[in-house]
């Protein structure tokens, strides 16, 4: 999982210390200092979720925090099947 801080008034060290006050697991962090995510991915707001496939396609997107149940049945659909 990658965390995108897309908020330019907010440095990496901020938001790694929210999430680290609200209990979540650890993730790899990113800024988007030139909009890119922003812009390929469409992320409009705080708390978009965003599923890539392996090709770079958005296999999911939330339009506000999915709960943990539907994203791991997104992820699992991406999957190579056992």
């Amino acid at each position: 999982m990658v965390a995108i801080n897309i908020q330019p008034l907010y440095s990496l060290a901020e938001w790694r210390s929210f999430w680290k006050s609200t209990g979540a697991g650890d993730v790899v962090w990113a800024q988007d200092i030139n909009g890119t995510a922003i812009r390929n991915y469409r992320l409009l707001a705080l708390g978009t979720e965003v599923i890539v496939d392996r090709e770079g396609g958005v296999a999911f997107r939330s339009n506000g925090p999915a709960d943990q149940e539907r994203l791991r049945a997104e992820i699992e659909k991406l999957l190579p099947k056992k």
